[in-house]
């Protein structure tokens, strides 16, 4: 009976083989992990303040230089995972390298209170990503909301200036711009009533020109 050639083969080559087949996996692995973020839901641990809250993160984990963080509070009654996913702010997150986080209210409202409990909760939020996730930016934390998100984000950015460097808001329902703080931060604005291309263009035109 003749030999087997493909088993001939094996023997005679099978080390470098195996090394080969090691080096795909070295490589693809490499690869994948220099691709998109996964966005994962996360409780907050034991030691914060708001222990036990969600937070649907998407930013990879330990990150070896820092990178910027971006909050995006969603409207009331909007689910957070479906925000995520019609926002596209996931898609943007990976393409220009930066951390971004989704909280979520409890019950869907948000409390529009710069010393209340969602307020204590989006500090615990930045505290977790710098601290237990990945490599933060502390000088440029972000946060843009929609609706009561946009609201509540311009609460916190009126009643302590320092916490980020830069805000976007849509949709609130107070008169512009909402709460007022501008005795305490120097601030500028581009209003858009509706969103279109040109307007996309122009706002991202406006955010890349601030120094932050």
């Amino acid at each position: 009976m003749a030999a087997n050639p493909i088993s001939a083969w094996w023997k005679k080559n099978s080390k470098t083989a195996v090394i080969a087949v090691v080096v795909i996996a070295v490589l693809w692995t490499v690869a994948h992990g220099n691709g998109s973020a996964k966005t994962k839901e996360k409780a907050l641990p034991d030691q914060y303040a708001s222990k036990g809250r969600l937070v649907l993160i998407h930013a990879k984990e330990k990150s070896k230089s820092k990178v910027p963080l971006v909050l995006v509070l969603s409207d009331d009654n909007t689910k957070t995972k479906i925000f995520e996913t019609d926002s596209g702010a996931s898609t943007l997150a990976d393409r220009k390298h930066f951390a971004l986080v989704y909280p979520e209210p409890v019950a869907s409202q948000w409390q529009v209170d710069p010393n209340g409990a969602d307020a204590q909760y989006l500090k615990d939020v930045v505290t977790y990503m710098s601290k237990d996730w990945t490599s933060v930016d502390g000088s440029r934390v972000y946060i843009w909301g929609l609706g009561e998100g946009a609201r509540l984000a311009l609460a916190l950015a009126c009643a302590n200036p320092s916490q980020f460097a830069a805000i976007g808001v849509v949709g609130q329902f107070d008169p512009d711009p909402g709460p007022n703080c501008d005795t305490e931060v120097p601030t500028d604005r581009e209003r858009v009533a509706t969103l279109d291309k040109n307007a996309a263009a122009r706002l991202w035109t406006f955010s890349s020109n601030k120094k932050t």
